[in-house]
């Protein structure tokens, strides 16, 4: 979440969603969400499921194991 995956090419989540994963005016919170529904988010933007973000996650998440998937959902979920 705060330093993503520079080997992949993958921005660290923090630098759009704030370090807190607050969100923005623009952008949802993301921290206290349940993991499952995170994952699950990804996975769809991975899928281009999910298309309400200008393709910009998609190139993010499509790049995500689905062990990194669960990390940074798990890491989500546990923040206030």
């Amino acid at each position: 979440y705060r330093a993503g995956i520079p080997g992949k090419q993958v921005p660290a989540c923090a630098g759009c969603h704030g370090p807190a994963a607050q969100g923005t005016d623009t952008l949802p919170r993301l921290a206290g969400q349940h993991a499952q529904y995170v994952e699950n988010q990804l996975k769809q933007f991975g899928k281009r499921e999910r298309t309400n973000d200008n393709a910009v996650m998609h190139t993010i998440a499509s790049k995500l194991t689905e062990l990194e998937a669960k990390a940074v959902a798990a890491y989500l979920s546990g923040l206030k």
